[in-house]
């Protein structure tokens, strides 16, 4: 028996529901064409007879296997209660029907029609008008199945229908995933019945694949997977002629390859080194799930949501991931970028993924990662041009953040480079409330990282410290790669790869910057450093040298309202590094190009939206962060005197701190990567050199 498979078949076929025997036995040949003729728009159902044929399993007169796992669920849903079935078809009736997911709106539709209201005309809602009413005697159904394929599909669009088809005593049922959402206002506010109908258990599976192919499988489906079928799985696993015990396991493959991957076989966070805090709310995230198993803690009661930052290559989708494999769930991974593939990116076809993505959530415990969340982007800074589209997106995201956060039993990771380009919405209590950044590995870290990627046998423990020195300043990801060349190197060569063959790798990866430049690299570098020091920044500050140039890493405090004062230490610490080039060399180079974009953008928002303007600091002018300076000449002289301002403070600091300033540019040149306790050493030292204490 393979893993698709559950149980022998036993006393499982006591779960059968007679009411969905009743339906499914009511597929008589004219219940087809019945079928096949309210069906019309849907490509599941033809209307075309079959009694099998040579070679051909028996159908049951082509009815597809959508309809008929559709029409089990409906049956099993209907027998919950006494006098349900009578209650939805009964004269003026008002029901709600809710199914699992959008694909099977229109199973669930077919069904009804054929099974529930066979003696009725069935007028589609989408499409009736209060007028299709009048005069009648109660003999037709008002019926909207919507799932959220159609813009058109919403609580205000209907209404005047459902009025009309009540007082003249028809039955009127709506059919969705998210009735509220989609369903009109007046059906769900008034609904007399409200029906949840599917998913199916592994019996309901059988009997759907027992009916559709005339032969009882051996085996059932696993109830891990059957409560994930989607009818579209049951039209691709229920072919013609195979065997049922074949497109059992075929249904078990289908399921899996749309379901979230386990990840299992991957590194749980016990092996994962580099993320500190966040490691820490992992391992105390799977502590409160496996309470959560065993019924001692509810679900709301556990921090599931977290925003982790970072830059480039620190890990941030591993470590969702790793997640996934520690507590033993399955993983599923979205993006903006995903949902705008669907189609043709058009804004419907971009919510309708979106909210698949995460009804698909809600079907079974799982982690959810919503990979680069920022693209997203930040109402307050949307241009005129895609203000409406790109505004849409986000307020769909933050409806769906609320119900998943809410309502479902899912571990949300969503990862970032740049939370400050995120809307605060999405990051408030109830959606994503946690933030931890991810900073690059510290020394113990790199120990652990490159024992992880290299082969553990070629790093010895005298080798280590100068692999660690080599990749100070590297993030995971460029350890990876460049143990990745060492292993190629060394197959190449035939032999096994050494440390020698990883110090290469490090030392060699990308072009190499000439001496003289490297030292006006690790002077700009130094520059942002000790600007930030001095400015009082308290977070973490780094400081490294790559092949390709330096960055700075500064951390600082999150949640705080940001004074003039405040944004002008910004403007000083983004501008410290020309300055220090200009102080301690005489000259300036082109590499403070982004430094200079980011000052100027700071300075166009102070003057612009932030309330700082010298002459109209109540108006907000523009509609987005990067107003074009160069159709608004204008509003360059006061962003370029404030930004003038901030380059004579920041030369003024670099003059005042210039032993400072070349002492960490040396050792920063050396050694290649600072972190902040370096800095910050170094930083005193130099005072102390100059007689202050």
């Amino acid at each position: 028996m393979t893993q698709a498979a559950g149980k022998r078949r036993g006393g499982s076929r006591s779960a059968r529901s007679d009411l969905a025997d009743r339906f499914l036995e009511s597929f008589s040949l004219g219940g087809v064409r019945r079928l096949g003729r309210l069906a019309g728009r849907s490509p599941d159902v033809d209307g075309d007879s079959s009694d099998g044929g040579p070679g051909r399993p028996d159908r049951r007169d082509g009815v597809p296997p959508s309809v008929l796992a559709a029409t089990v669920a409906l049956g099993q849903a209907l027998e919950a209660e006494p006098g349900l079935l009578d209650a939805v078809r009964s004269a003026g009736a008002i029901a709600v029907l809710r199914v699992p997911s959008a694909g099977w709106v229109e199973p669930v539709r077919s069904a009804l029609s054929a099974c529930v209201m066979p003696g009725l005309s069935v007028q589609d809602g989408n499409f009736a008008d209060a007028a299709s009413f009048h005069g009648t005697d109660g003999g037709s159904c008002l019926l909207f199945a919507r799932d959220g394929t159609d813009r058109s599909q919403r609580p205000d669009r209907g209404n005047r229908a459902i009025a009309a088809a009540v007082q003249a005593g028809c039955p009127v049922v709506g059919i969705s995933h998210d009735p509220a959402r989609l369903l009109p206002a007046d059906l769900t506010r008034a609904a007399d019945v409200r029906l949840d109908v599917g998913p199916l258990g592994p019996a309901e599976i059988d009997r759907v694949v027992s009916f559709a192919s005339g032969t009882v499988p051996t085996s059932l489906l696993a109830s891990d997977l059957a409560r994930l079928c989607e009818p579209s799985d049951l039209m691709l696993a229920l072919r013609p002629g195979r065997n049922p015990d074949a497109a059992v396991e075929g249904l078990a493959t289908l399921i899996r390859a749309r379901r979230g991957t386990a990840a299992r076989g991957g590194r749980g966070l016990e092996q994962m080194f580099g993320y500190g805090e966040a490691k820490a709310w992992g391992l105390r995230l799977a502590a409160e799930l496996r309470a959560w198993r065993q019924g001692t803690l509810p679900f709301r009661e556990i921090e599931a949501a977290l925003l982790l930052s970072g830059p480039p290559g620190t890990g941030k989708s591993q470590f969702a991931a790793a997640v996934a494999t520690t507590t033993d769930l399955p993983l599923h991974v979205g993006s903006l970028a995903q949902w705008q593939a669907a189609r043709d990116g058009h804004l419907g076809h971009t919510l309708g993924a979106m909210r698949d993505f995460f009804d698909r959530l809600g079907r079974e415990p799982c982690v959810a990662l919503i990979d680069e969340i920022d693209s997203v982007g930040d109402r307050s800074s949307f241009s005129s041009s895609h203000r409406d589209y790109s505004t849409q997106v986000v307020n769909a995201l933050l409806e769906c953040l609320s119900n998943t956060c809410s309502e479902r039993e899912v571990v949300l990771i969503a990862t970032t480079n740049n939370p400050l380009h995120i809307d605060p919405a999405i990051l408030r209590s109830g959606r994503i409330g946690r933030h931890i950044a991810l900073a690059l590995p510290g020394p113990d870290d790199l120990r652990g990282i490159i024992r992880q990627y290299a082969a553990p046998q070629a790093i010895d423990d005298a080798a280590l410290p100068a692999l660690v020195g080599l990749a100070r300043g590297r993030s995971g990801a460029d350890i990876e790669a460049a143990a990745r060349t060492a292993r190629s190197v060394a197959r190449a060569a035939g032999r096994e790869v050494g440390p020698d063959d990883l110090a290469s790798a490090l030392a060699g990866a990308g072009p190499v910057l000439a001496p003289e430049f490297r030292m006006r690299v690790a002077l700009h570098e130094a520059g942002h450093g000790v600007a930030a020091i001095r400015q009082g920044r308290s977070g973490p500050i780094e400081l490294s040298m790559r092949p390709s140039g330096g960055t700075a890493r500064i951390g600082g405090p999150e949640g705080v309202s940001l004074t003039e004062d405040e944004l002008d230490s910004d403007l000083l610490i983004l501008l410290a590094g020309r300055a220090a080039e200009q102080v301690l060399l005489g000259s300036v180079s082109a590499g403070a190009e982004g430094d200079l974009h980011r000052a100027t953008r700071l300075a166009t928002l102070m003057e612009t939206r932030l309330g700082f303007s010298r002459r109209h600091p109540l108006a907000v002018l523009g509609e987005g962060e990067d107003l074009d300076l160069a159709r608004t000449p204008w509003l360059i002289e006061p962003v370029h005197a404030r930004l003038s301002s901030a380059y004579e403070a920041a030369l003024e600091l670099i003059r005042r701190e210039e032993a400072t300033v070349s002492r960490i540019g040396l050792a920063l040149a050396d050694r290649g990567f600072l972190d902040d306790g370096d800095l910050r050493a170094l930083a005193r030292s130099a005072l102390g050199d100059v007689g202050i204490a």
